[in-house]
């Protein structure tokens, strides 16, 4: 399968903003929209209970997440922007991603993902057709986005490797394992089904499956909202889960029933409470 690709610049702001005037509507996300993952609907079980989207605030408002946090994710991402926000459960804010929508190209992906460059959003699409991307995937650019519309139609069929800096992966599925060797990068909503390794720093973590082994080496890594497959192995400093349980297979059927849930992850500073 050759790699299919659509290129479309937008310009208007540098990457690290996520809000803009730029023309959107290329992008595979919306502008004005934060979700919320964790927070007060981290007593829940199902993955569509356990965030909520609202608007992005603007100047000082923020979204009420209870007694100890009230998230103002325009701040880091700008008015108008996208974003998640990773929350505990009493509501303080642990981790902000911002999505970008101006300064980057958008490219829409099949086949192979062999040439990485920076400021880029890359694009799976929403068909349940078998593998979007053939082999391993390796994030060499600063500064990309790699974005599938959920881990049950956009698949990555190898290894992927995070190996620049600022990387968001999200609503994807590697069949391979995830290694991450840079700084601040995030995987939201993502399955997993080899192993996550974890080197670098501020790492951001949320509403995945790992089905292989977890371990975390590097400092500052955020885990809200995940199930794994087996406790991690935890090495690095200053390590905040929240939400987070084990699970079993027990039938071997490759779906996670309630009944297969564990105990809630103890991953160095813990930061929830019983489900």
């Amino acid at each position: 399968m050759q790699r299919i690709s659509k290129l479309v610049f937008l310009t208007g702001v540098v990457v690290s903003a996520c809000g803009s005037n730029a023309d959107t509507s290329v992008l595979p996300y919306a502008a004005n929209l934060t979700t919320v993952i964790g927070g007060k609907s981290a007593d829940k079980k199902d993955k569509q209970d356990r965030y909520r989207e609202v608007a992005t605030p603007d100047g000082d408002d923020c979204v009420d997440e209870g007694k100890d946090g009230c998230a103002k994710p325009q701040t880091t991402c700008g008015d108008n922007g996208t974003a998640d926000v990773l929350v505990d459960p009493q509501g303080k804010s642990l981790s902000v991603v911002c999505y970008p929508t101006g300064g980057v190209a958008v490219e829409e992906v099949e086949g192979n993902l062999s040439k990485v460059g920076n400021n880029t959003v890359f694009v799976l699409d929403d068909r349940d057709d078998g593998l979007d991307v053939a082999g391993d995937v390796t994030l060499d650019g600063n500064n990309v986005t790699l974005w599938g519309h959920g881990p049950d139609v956009s698949v990555i069929g190898g290894d992927l490797h995070i190996d620049k800096n600022n990387a968001r992966v999200r609503g994807v599925r590697i069949l391979g394992d995830v290694t991450i060797d840079k700084n601040n990068p995030s995987l939201i909503d993502c399955v997993i089904e080899g192993d996550l390794v974890i080197r670098g720093n501020n790492v951001a973590i949320a509403l995945c499956e790992v089905w292989g082994t977890t371990t975390i080496e590097g400092n500052n890594s955020v885990l809200i909202e995940n199930l794994l497959a087996s406790s991690p192995e935890v090495s690095g400093k200053n390590t905040v889960c929240a939400g987070d349980l084990t699970f079993d297979d027990t039938d071997d059927n490759g779906i996670i029933g309630d009944a297969e849930l564990g105990v809630e992850l103890s991953c160095g500073e813990v930061s929830s409470s019983k489900r």
